[in-house]
């Protein structure tokens, strides 16, 4: 399932979780004021049998559909509409009569345990003595604590007229977004069409240059003619080298799947990559110091070997001469392998490293000079690092210089 719909299904179920607490809050606050509303109307007629003496002739003050008692403290009952009071069990443990004594009103719906009908009762604390009054919870009480299906209803619909405009309104963000990702791909193919094209031409045409020239000239001079062979020879290198880079980076953006993981160890890759850039090095006099120990990782060979070898390669050619490169290595407690590469070389502008990983980005120094390298060894250094679920940034190396923070993480195919 895409992220995308995903994310649809997410917000979706988040809307319809909101719409449902909405009514079931709305449905509770209707049940609530209807219970504040009944216990409204009792608790006046508490109060008139109150302010009336609690006696025999109070009680006629009160409509015959509804039963008065009167409490004491204890729980005794002191009048009674319906029976006699003096053969009535306490009333202490009902539950209307216990939170009033603490509230100062409370209610209940609930069967009476002295007739066997079942009750709303309101009570009032009265300066020492409770007021409890009772209606029957017959057919016109029962009818106004239903359940409002009008209100159920229109907020069943509201939600399915929100869940439709949201749908549409998704659906409508998710095809711009489509269409905005097709432009972006299409101008990035565009231009990595013109920036490919551009960088073939340079090797080609001074193959194509040297071989014509040796072609149309046979008996040139043998020192100049193995001159232009070795400079042929140096331009089919860098053309080859540009070609696997491009095979590289197109394949980690388009089919990452293509690259299998195994076991590998980070300082045996170390050590292939100095050995195989040993002359390169040594020309260059940069020295080296790392700690990268003996330890395995599920990952994909290629891939950290290009990583290595890309920002060594980087050192040698652009650092200077005699620059020191200097590469730590910690693995972290959630088992992150971390690192930290750096040269004390001629380092980066600090505007300009945010750049570096473009692809075909050229420094603004080198870009007035033919410089090795086909632009693209910090883009893939970048797709490597993500490939391996990690995070790369560069910095500028106190002191001078250039330097690279990158995490891996162990993956498995």
């Amino acid at each position: 399932m895409k992220v995308k719909n995903k994310r649809l299904i997410a917000g979706a179920g988040v809307m319809v979780a909101f719409a449902l607490a909405a009514t079931l809050i709305a449905l509770l606050n209707e049940s609530r004021n209807k219970k504040a509303i009944l216990s409204a109307n009792l608790e006046a007629y508490c109060d008139i049998v109150a302010r009336c003496g609690a006696d025999s002739a109070s009680l006629s003050l009160v409509p015959g559909n509804l039963s008065i008692t009167v409490i004491s403290e204890s729980g005794d009952v002191l009048l009674d509409s319906r029976t006699d009071a003096s053969g009535m069990e306490n009333h202490l443990q009902r539950p209307e009569v216990r939170k009033c004594l603490t509230d100062g009103t409370a209610y209940a719906i609930r069967r009476s345990g002295t007739v066997g009908k079942k009750y709303f009762y309101f009570a009032k604390n009265c300066s020492g003595i409770v007021v409890r009054c009772a209606r029957p919870y017959e057919v016109d009480l029962a009818r106004f604590f239903r359940l409002d299906w009008m209100l159920v209803i229109s907020l069943a619909l509201a939600l399915c007229l929100a869940l439709i405009v949201f749908f549409y309104l998704y659906r409508h963000y998710l095809r711009q977004e489509e269409a905005q990702e097709r432009r972006e791909r299409s101008r990035l193919k565009h231009e990595l069409t013109g920036n490919i094209s551009h960088e073939l031409k340079t090797p080609v045409s001074s193959i194509r240059g040297y071989l014509e020239t040796l072609v149309n000239h046979p008996d040139m001079d043998p020192a100049k003619k193995e001159l232009f062979l070795q400079r042929s020879y140096l331009q089919s290198v860098r053309l080859s080298e540009l070609i696997r880079d491009i095979s590289i980076i197109t394949k980690l953006e388009e089919a990452p799947q293509q690259f299998a993981t195994e076991p590998v160890n980070l300082k045996n890759v170390f050590e292939e990559v100095s050995e195989e850039l040993a002359e390169a090095r040594t020309e260059a006099g940069i020295e080296i110091e790392s700690d990268i120990p003996p330890v395995c990782i599920h990952a994909n060979y290629q891939l950290i070997h290009s990583i290595l070898r890309n920002l060594l390669e980087n050192s040698i050619r652009y650092a200077g001469k005699g620059a020191r490169v200097r590469i730590l290595f910690r693995k972290s407690p959630d088992g992150t392998f971390c690192f930290d590469y750096s040269d004390n070389g001629v380092g980066v502008e600090e505007g300009e490293l945010e750049h570096i990983f473009e692809r075909f980005y050229r420094l603004s120094r080198d870009r007035s000079r033919n410089c090795e390298g086909s632009g693209l060894g910090l883009s893939i250094i970048r797709n490597a690092v993500l490939f391996h679920k990690g995070e790369i940034q560069a910095y500028k190396r106190e002191g001078g210089g250039l330097g690279f923070r990158f995490t891996l993480h162990d993956i498995q195919s």
